[in-house]
C-alpha cells in the first residue's frame, strides 16, 4: 500500500460520504479522489490506482466506476450535505448556480457523445464539437476569508442528443435535464432554493417548474421579451371572459433609453466595486405566467444595456446582481477542474462510468474547496507563495488550493519518514512517494 499521508481534517471530510457506499467501495472512492486531486501525468483510473499502491486490484477499481452499484446523485447530495453543514447554512434560503460545458472527446464508441453547437467558440475553432454536454449545479457561497464567491459543484447530468441517444432510452431536453436536477435537489434539501441561471435555461418549461414548486429563479432576459401590465379591473355588467394580459410595454431596448426611474448604486460585483444605473420593472411575461421582477443595468463602461429578471418580486436589485455575477464563479470553476483535475482525461466509454465521472470530479473539487477555506483562518499561510510584501494572499486560486493540499501531505509523508522502526524498503517508498508529489 502507499505511504502518502493525507490530512487528518481532509480525510475527515472524505468519511462524511461514506454511507453512499459499502465499505470495500469506499476504499476504491478514497483511491479515486486521490488520483483526481494529485495523479501525475494525467488524473485517470491508472494514475489513481499508481498512487494509492492498488495494482493487483485494478479491475476492481475499474469495476467500481463502472459497475458497482452506488448511486451518483446520493453521492452529490452526500457532497452538498457536507458543504452546508461546514458552512453552516443548514437554516434560510440556499444560492445555486446552473450552467452547461463542453467536454471535447475522440471516438466514436464512447456513450453520450454527439455533436454539439460551441455558442462560446472563439474564431480559430471549429462551430460544432464532437463530445459531451454536461449541466452542473453547483453552490454558491461568498468567502469572507478569500473575499470572492465560491462554487461547490455537486451535481452533474449528461444531455445526449436525439440522435445518438440508445434506441432503448428516452430523449430528455437539457431543459427537462435542468428541471429535474432542481426538484431532485429540492425534494432532498428542505430549505429554499434560489436558482441562478444561464440565460439558455430561461425557457417557459424550467421557469415554470420553479414558480410552481416555490424556487426563484434568477436569468439573463432577452432584449425582445414582450411584457405586459397587470390588465385593467373589468366592470361586473360587461360580458366576456377577463384580460389576462394588461396594455404590452414598449420593448427593453426603448425602456432602457428612458431616464426616469433610473437610479445610481455602488456594488462589489466580480471582485471589484461597480457603478452602476439600474432600473425596476414589474411586468407580466407569458412564459413566467406572472408578474416578474425585470431589471434594466447599465455597467460602468458600457454603452448597451443588459436586462436580467427574477420570478421572486421580494428580491432586491443588490441581491439579483450580485447573485449573476457570483454564477460567474462556476465558468471559472470549468476551467479550473478541467487544468487542473483532469476532467477531459477520463477515459470511460461505457454509460454508467461516463455518467459517474463528472458527479466524481465535482466531488473531488468541493472538498478541495472546502478543506482549503476551513484552513483559510491560519495567519501564515505557509502553504502558498508567501512573499514580503505580500504576506497575506487573500484570494486564492483553484490551483493555490490544490498546491496547498499537495504541501500539506508531503509535510505528514515526510513525519512518517522520520518515524522509528522503518525498514530501508519502507523509506525508500516513502522518499520515492514524497519525490512523485514534489515534482
Amino acid at each position: 500500500m502507499t505511504s502518502i499521508q493525507f490530512p487528518s481534517t481532509f480525510v475527515k471530510l472524505l468519511f462524511e460520504c461514506r454511507s453512499v457506499f459499502t465499505k470495500p467501495s469506499f476504499s476504491y472512492f478514497e483511491a479515486i479522489i486521490s488520483g483526481i486531486l494529485l495523479g501525475r501525468p494525467k488524473k485517470t483510473v491508472t494514475a489513481a490506482v499508481k498512487l494509492a499502491g492498488l495494482e493487483k486490484q485494478f479491475s476492481n477499481v475499474n469495476r467500481f466506476v463502472s459497475q458497482y452499484r452506488w448511486d451518483a446523485g446520493s453521492l452529490g447530495l452526500a457532497v452538498l450535505r457536507l458543504v452546508l453543514k461546514n458552512l453552516k447554512l443548514t437554516t434560510g434560503p440556499i444560492t445555486v448556480a446552473l450552467d452547461s460545458t463542453f467536454l471535447a472527446k475522440f471516438g466514436t464508441k464512447i456513450f453520450g457523445c454527439g455533436y454539439h453547437f460551441n455558442y462560446a467558440r472563439k474564431n480559430n475553432l471549429p462551430s460544432y464539437i464532437w463530445g459531451h454536454d454536461w449541466l452542473i449545479l453547483g453552490l454558491l457561497y461568498f468567502s469572507s476569508f478569500f473575499d470572492k464567491w465560491l462554487c461547490f459543484p455537486f451535481l452533474a447530468e449528461l444531455f445526449v442528443p436525439e440522435k445518438y441517444l440508445p434506441k432503448n432510452q428516452e430523449y430528455r431536453s437539457s431543459i427537462e435535464i435542468a428541471a429535474k436536477m432542481i426538484l431532485y435537489v429540492k425534494d432532498q434539501i428542505k430549505q429554499k432554493l434560489i436558482l441562478v441561471a444561464d440565460g439558455y435555461f430561461a425557457k417557459k418549461m424550467l421557469i415554470r417548474t420553479c414558480i410552481q414548486n416555490g424556487i426563484t429563479l434568477i436569468s439573463r432576459l432577452q432584449s425582445n421579451a414582450a411584457l405586459y401590465l397587470l390588465p385593467e379591473a373589468k366592470p361586473r355588467k360587461k360580458r366576456g371572459r377577463p384580460r389576462t394580459y394588461g396594455q404590452r410595454l414598449a420593448s427593453l431596448t426603448k425602456l432602457a433609453t428612458k431616464k426616469k426611474d433610473f437610479q445610481n448604486i455602488e456594488l462589489k460585483l466580480y471582485g471589484k466595486k461597480r457603478n452602476l444605473r439600474v432600473k425596476r420593472i414589474d411586468a407580466l411575461w407569458k412564459p413566467a405566467g406572472q408578474v416578474i421582477q425585470v431589471i434594466i443595468v447599465f455597467y460602468e463602461n458600457h454603452k448597451k444595456p443588459a436586462f436580467f429578471f427574477s420570478t421572486d418580486l421580494e428580491l432586491s436589485i443588490a441581491d439579483i446582481l450580485t447573485r449573476v455575477a457570483a454564477r460567474w464563479s462556476l465558468e471559472n470553476l470549468f476551467k479550473d477542474i478541467k487544468e487542473h483535475l483532469g476532467w477531459t482525461h477520463w477515459q470511460c466509454r461505457v454509460e454508467k462510468a461516463v455518467r459517474r465521472s463528472a458527479t466524481l470530479t465535482c466531488s473531488a473539487a468541493s472538498l478541495l474547496m472546502l478543506w482549503s477555506h476551513q484552513h483559510a483562518s491560519q495567519k501564515q499561510p505557509e502553504f502558498w507563495d508567501v512573499l514580503p510584501w505580500y504576506s497575506k494572499k487573500a484570494s486564492p486560486s483553484f490551483k493555490d488550493m490544490l498546491e496547498q493540499l499537495r504541501c500539506r501531505i508531503i509535510d505528514m509523508t515526510f513525519l512518517a519518514f522520520k518515524q522509528s522502526g522503518q525498514t530501508m524498503a519502507e523509506n525508500e517508498t516513502i522518499i520515492r512517494d514524497i519525490l512523485k508529489l514534489a515534482a
